[in-house]
Protein backbone atom coordinates (compact mmCIF):
# COMPACT_ATOMS: atom_id res chain seq x y z
CA UNK A 1 0.00 0.00 0.00
CA UNK A 2 1.45 3.34 -0.98
CA UNK A 3 0.88 5.98 1.69
CA UNK A 4 -0.39 8.62 -0.72
CA UNK A 5 -2.82 6.18 -2.34
CA UNK A 6 -4.57 4.43 0.52
CA UNK A 7 -7.35 2.62 -1.20
CA UNK A 8 -10.95 2.30 -0.25
CA UNK A 9 -13.14 0.76 -2.94
CA UNK A 10 -16.89 0.62 -3.17
CA UNK A 11 -17.81 -1.17 -6.41
CA UNK A 12 -21.31 -0.62 -7.72
CA UNK A 13 -22.53 -2.75 -10.62
CA UNK A 14 -25.58 -1.17 -12.18
CA UNK A 15 -27.42 -1.21 -15.47
CA UNK A 16 -28.05 2.32 -16.64
CA UNK A 17 -29.67 3.50 -13.40
CA UNK A 18 -30.57 7.17 -13.15
CA UNK A 19 -30.27 9.27 -10.00
CA UNK A 20 -31.44 12.87 -10.08
CA UNK A 21 -28.87 15.51 -9.23
CA UNK A 22 -29.50 19.22 -9.84
CA UNK A 23 -27.39 20.53 -12.72
CA UNK A 24 -25.69 23.90 -12.83
CA UNK A 25 -27.04 26.48 -15.25
CA UNK A 26 -24.46 25.49 -17.88
CA UNK A 27 -25.40 21.83 -17.62
CA UNK A 28 -21.96 20.88 -16.29
CA UNK A 29 -20.57 20.23 -12.85
CA UNK A 30 -16.95 21.07 -12.17
CA UNK A 31 -15.07 21.91 -8.96
CA UNK A 32 -18.17 23.22 -7.23
CA UNK A 33 -17.70 23.64 -3.49
CA UNK A 34 -20.28 21.63 -1.59
CA UNK A 35 -22.22 22.70 1.47
CA UNK A 36 -21.92 20.62 4.61
CA UNK A 37 -23.54 17.22 4.14
CA UNK A 38 -23.35 13.73 5.54
CA UNK A 39 -19.60 13.28 6.04
CA UNK A 40 -17.28 10.70 4.63
CA UNK A 41 -19.13 9.68 1.45
CA UNK A 42 -18.21 9.57 -2.23
CA UNK A 43 -21.10 8.94 -4.61
CA UNK A 44 -21.63 8.56 -8.34
CA UNK A 45 -24.73 10.16 -9.86
CA UNK A 46 -26.05 9.38 -13.35
CA UNK A 47 -28.20 12.08 -14.98
CA UNK A 48 -30.06 12.16 -18.27
CA UNK A 49 -28.68 14.90 -20.52
CA UNK A 50 -30.54 15.14 -23.82
CA UNK A 51 -30.39 11.70 -25.37
CA UNK A 52 -27.26 10.75 -23.41
CA UNK A 53 -26.07 10.36 -19.83
CA UNK A 54 -23.82 12.48 -17.61
CA UNK A 55 -21.87 10.93 -14.74
CA UNK A 56 -21.02 13.15 -11.79
CA UNK A 57 -19.11 12.37 -8.59
CA UNK A 58 -19.83 14.06 -5.29
CA UNK A 59 -16.94 13.94 -2.80
CA UNK A 60 -18.05 14.76 0.75
CA UNK A 61 -14.75 13.79 2.34
CA UNK A 62 -12.09 16.25 3.51
CA UNK A 63 -9.42 14.95 1.13
CA UNK A 64 -9.19 14.52 -2.66
CA UNK A 65 -10.15 11.20 -4.18
CA UNK A 66 -9.16 9.46 -7.39
CA UNK A 67 -12.23 7.92 -8.98
CA UNK A 68 -12.20 5.07 -11.46
CA UNK A 69 -15.19 4.52 -13.73
CA UNK A 70 -15.29 1.41 -15.92
CA UNK A 71 -17.91 0.88 -18.61
CA UNK A 72 -18.44 -2.50 -20.25
CA UNK A 73 -20.91 -4.09 -22.66
CA UNK A 74 -21.28 -0.70 -24.35
CA UNK A 75 -23.80 -0.52 -27.17
CA UNK A 76 -24.23 2.69 -29.18
CA UNK A 77 -22.04 4.60 -26.70
CA UNK A 78 -19.43 7.25 -27.45
CA UNK A 79 -17.62 9.88 -25.39
CA UNK A 80 -15.71 7.60 -23.00
CA UNK A 81 -13.08 6.06 -25.25
CA UNK A 82 -12.58 2.41 -24.41
CA UNK A 83 -14.61 2.77 -21.24
CA UNK A 84 -11.98 3.55 -18.57
CA UNK A 85 -12.14 6.96 -16.88
CA UNK A 86 -9.81 8.18 -14.11
CA UNK A 87 -10.35 11.58 -12.51
CA UNK A 88 -9.22 13.37 -9.36
CA UNK A 89 -12.12 14.98 -7.50
CA UNK A 90 -11.07 17.62 -4.94
CA UNK A 91 -12.27 17.52 -1.34
CA UNK A 92 -15.90 18.57 -0.79
CA UNK A 93 -16.69 19.11 -4.45
CA UNK A 94 -18.93 17.68 -7.09
CA UNK A 95 -17.52 17.16 -10.54
CA UNK A 96 -18.53 15.72 -13.91
CA UNK A 97 -16.30 12.78 -14.83
CA UNK A 98 -17.91 11.51 -18.02
CA UNK A 99 -20.60 12.28 -20.60
CA UNK A 100 -22.07 9.43 -22.63
CA UNK A 101 -23.57 10.13 -26.04
CA UNK A 102 -25.29 8.02 -28.66
CA UNK A 103 -23.31 7.00 -31.73
CA UNK A 104 -26.52 6.73 -33.72
CA UNK A 105 -29.62 8.77 -32.79
CA UNK A 106 -32.81 6.76 -32.54
CA UNK A 107 -31.11 3.65 -31.13
CA UNK A 108 -30.88 2.86 -27.41
CA UNK A 109 -27.77 3.62 -25.37
CA UNK A 110 -26.77 0.58 -23.30
CA UNK A 111 -23.90 -0.20 -20.94
CA UNK A 112 -22.87 -1.61 -17.56
CA UNK A 113 -20.62 0.32 -15.22
CA UNK A 114 -18.58 -0.09 -12.05
CA UNK A 115 -17.31 2.71 -9.83
CA UNK A 116 -14.54 2.81 -7.24
CA UNK A 117 -12.45 5.47 -5.56
CA UNK A 118 -9.22 5.95 -3.62
CA UNK A 119 -8.45 8.50 -0.93
CA UNK A 120 -5.50 10.67 -1.90
CA UNK A 121 -4.20 11.22 1.58
CA UNK A 122 -0.95 11.29 3.48
CA UNK A 123 -0.38 12.14 7.14
CA UNK A 124 3.17 13.09 6.26
CA UNK A 125 4.01 16.78 5.75
CA UNK A 126 5.26 17.83 2.35
CA UNK A 127 3.65 15.02 0.36
CA UNK A 128 0.85 15.25 -2.15
CA UNK A 129 -2.51 15.02 -0.43
CA UNK A 130 -1.13 16.13 2.93
CA UNK A 131 -3.43 17.99 5.26
CA UNK A 132 -2.71 21.05 7.34
CA UNK A 133 -3.50 21.70 10.96
CA UNK A 134 -1.78 20.48 14.08
CA UNK A 135 1.23 18.20 13.53
CA UNK A 136 0.86 15.29 15.96
CA UNK A 137 3.91 13.80 17.61
CA UNK A 138 4.36 10.05 17.18
CA UNK A 139 2.19 8.38 19.85
CA UNK A 140 4.75 5.76 20.89
CA UNK A 141 8.29 5.36 22.12
CA UNK A 142 10.81 3.12 20.43
CA UNK A 143 10.68 1.57 17.02
CA UNK A 144 10.91 2.41 14.25
CA UNK A 145 7.48 0.98 13.51
CA UNK A 146 5.37 1.03 10.37
CA UNK A 147 1.74 1.60 9.38
CA UNK A 148 0.04 -1.74 8.74
CA UNK A 149 -3.39 -0.32 7.82
CA UNK A 150 -3.90 3.27 6.78
CA UNK A 151 -6.69 5.72 6.07
CA UNK A 152 -9.49 3.97 4.21
CA UNK A 153 -7.99 0.56 4.97
CA UNK A 154 -10.21 -2.19 3.57
CA UNK A 155 -10.46 -4.21 6.79
CA UNK A 156 -11.88 -1.75 9.31
CA UNK A 157 -11.14 1.88 8.36
CA UNK A 158 -14.23 2.42 6.25
CA UNK A 159 -16.77 3.98 8.62
CA UNK A 160 -17.15 7.75 9.17
CA UNK A 161 -15.76 7.43 12.71
CA UNK A 162 -12.66 5.53 11.59
CA UNK A 163 -12.03 6.48 7.97
CA UNK A 164 -8.76 8.35 8.60
CA UNK A 165 -7.44 6.14 11.39
CA UNK A 166 -4.10 4.38 11.14
CA UNK A 167 -2.83 1.12 12.63
CA UNK A 168 0.84 0.92 13.62
CA UNK A 169 2.23 -2.58 13.98
CA UNK A 170 4.34 -2.92 17.14
CA UNK A 171 5.11 -5.48 19.84
CA UNK A 172 2.86 -5.68 22.88
CA UNK A 173 4.21 -3.60 25.74
CA UNK A 174 5.46 -0.70 23.60
CA UNK A 175 5.07 2.60 25.54
CA UNK A 176 2.14 4.63 24.18
CA UNK A 177 2.35 8.38 24.77
CA UNK A 178 0.16 11.43 24.16
CA UNK A 179 0.61 12.80 20.65
CA UNK A 180 -0.92 16.12 21.71
CA UNK A 181 -1.63 17.89 24.99
CA UNK A 182 -5.14 17.78 26.42
CA UNK A 183 -7.52 16.35 28.99
CA UNK A 184 -8.26 12.65 29.34
CA UNK A 185 -11.96 12.11 28.65
CA UNK A 186 -12.14 8.33 29.00
CA UNK A 187 -9.82 5.46 29.79
CA UNK A 188 -10.53 1.72 29.81
CA UNK A 189 -8.08 -0.74 31.32
CA UNK A 190 -9.85 -3.99 32.28
CA UNK A 191 -10.56 -5.83 29.03
CA UNK A 192 -8.58 -9.01 28.43
CA UNK A 193 -9.53 -10.20 24.93
CA UNK A 194 -11.77 -9.32 22.00
CA UNK A 195 -14.99 -8.78 23.95
CA UNK A 196 -17.01 -6.85 24.90
CA UNK A 197 -15.60 -3.61 23.44
CA UNK A 198 -14.12 -3.74 19.90
CA UNK A 199 -11.77 -0.89 20.90
CA UNK A 200 -10.35 -3.01 23.70
CA UNK A 201 -8.57 -0.92 26.33
CA UNK A 202 -8.15 2.67 25.23
CA UNK A 203 -7.50 6.30 26.13
CA UNK A 204 -9.44 9.25 24.66
CA UNK A 205 -8.03 12.79 24.97
CA UNK A 206 -9.83 16.12 24.40
CA UNK A 207 -7.73 18.91 22.84
CA UNK A 208 -8.12 22.67 23.13
CA UNK A 209 -9.69 23.00 19.66
CA UNK A 210 -12.46 20.52 20.53
CA UNK A 211 -10.98 17.57 18.63
CA UNK A 212 -10.24 14.21 20.22
CA UNK A 213 -7.42 11.73 19.78
CA UNK A 214 -7.96 8.08 20.67
CA UNK A 215 -5.46 5.27 21.35
CA UNK A 216 -7.00 1.79 21.04
CA UNK A 217 -6.20 -1.89 21.71
CA UNK A 218 -3.97 -1.20 24.73
CA UNK A 219 -2.66 -3.94 27.01
CA UNK A 220 -4.83 -4.83 30.00
CA UNK A 221 -3.58 -3.28 33.24
CA UNK A 222 -1.17 -0.91 31.49
CA UNK A 223 -3.21 2.31 31.31
CA UNK A 224 -1.63 5.01 33.49
CA UNK A 225 -4.14 7.88 33.18
CA UNK A 226 -7.67 8.61 34.38
CA UNK A 227 -10.57 10.75 33.18
CA UNK A 228 -10.01 14.42 33.99
CA UNK A 229 -6.23 14.16 34.05
CA UNK A 230 -4.17 16.72 32.11
CA UNK A 231 -1.49 15.30 29.82
CA UNK A 232 1.33 16.84 27.82
CA UNK A 233 2.92 15.74 24.58
CA UNK A 234 4.90 12.62 25.44
CA UNK A 235 3.01 11.80 28.66
CA UNK A 236 2.84 8.04 29.20
CA UNK A 237 -0.68 6.71 28.59
CA UNK A 238 -0.11 2.95 28.71
CA UNK A 239 1.29 0.11 26.64
CA UNK A 240 0.33 -1.27 23.25
CA UNK A 241 -1.61 -4.51 23.22
CA UNK A 242 -3.90 -6.76 21.23
CA UNK A 243 -7.29 -6.27 22.89
CA UNK A 244 -10.65 -5.72 21.21
CA UNK A 245 -11.18 -6.25 17.49
CA UNK A 246 -7.53 -6.61 16.67
CA UNK A 247 -5.82 -8.82 14.08
CA UNK A 248 -2.46 -8.62 15.87
CA UNK A 249 -0.45 -6.44 18.24
CA UNK A 250 -0.74 -2.82 17.14
CA UNK A 251 -1.84 0.68 18.09
CA UNK A 252 -4.96 2.11 16.46
CA UNK A 253 -4.67 5.91 16.44
CA UNK A 254 -7.44 8.23 15.25
CA UNK A 255 -8.31 11.93 15.43
CA UNK A 256 -12.01 12.77 15.62
CA UNK A 257 -14.47 15.59 16.11
CA UNK A 258 -18.03 15.55 17.39
CA UNK A 259 -20.75 15.20 14.75
CA UNK A 260 -24.20 15.15 16.31
CA UNK A 261 -24.30 12.28 18.78
CA UNK A 262 -21.33 10.46 17.25
CA UNK A 263 -17.67 11.05 16.46
CA UNK A 264 -16.35 11.74 12.97
CA UNK A 265 -12.83 10.73 11.92
CA UNK A 266 -10.87 13.64 10.41
CA UNK A 267 -7.57 13.81 8.49
CA UNK A 268 -4.45 14.62 10.50
CA UNK A 269 -0.70 14.67 10.01
CA UNK A 270 2.31 13.55 11.98
CA UNK A 271 5.27 15.81 12.66
CA UNK A 272 7.60 13.28 11.01
CA UNK A 273 7.29 10.55 8.38
CA UNK A 274 6.15 7.02 9.17
CA UNK A 275 6.87 4.18 6.76
CA UNK A 276 4.20 1.85 5.42
CA UNK A 277 3.96 -1.93 5.35
CA UNK A 278 1.75 -3.98 3.02
CA UNK A 279 -1.83 -3.98 4.26
CA UNK A 280 -1.80 -7.11 6.40
CA UNK A 281 -5.40 -6.44 7.44
CA UNK A 282 -6.67 -6.86 3.88
CA UNK A 283 -9.60 -9.16 3.31
CA UNK A 284 -8.16 -10.16 -0.06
Amino acid sequence: MHLTRLIISFVLLTFGSIVALPLLASGTISNATLPAAKPGTVKLFVNRVGSGKAMDVRNDTDVPVEVVLRLTHMVNVTGVGKGLVRKTVPARTRMRVATLRKRQPGYPLMYQHSFSYSLIYSPEPGKKGSVGGYAYALPWKGGPFSISQGAGGDYSHTSPKGRYAIDIAMPEGTPIVAARAGTVLKARDGQHGRMPNPAGNYVRILHDDGTHSAYLHLRRGSVKVKAGQQVKVGSLLGQSGNTGRSTGPHLHFVVQKAYGDSMLSIPFRFSQPVSTLPNFASNN
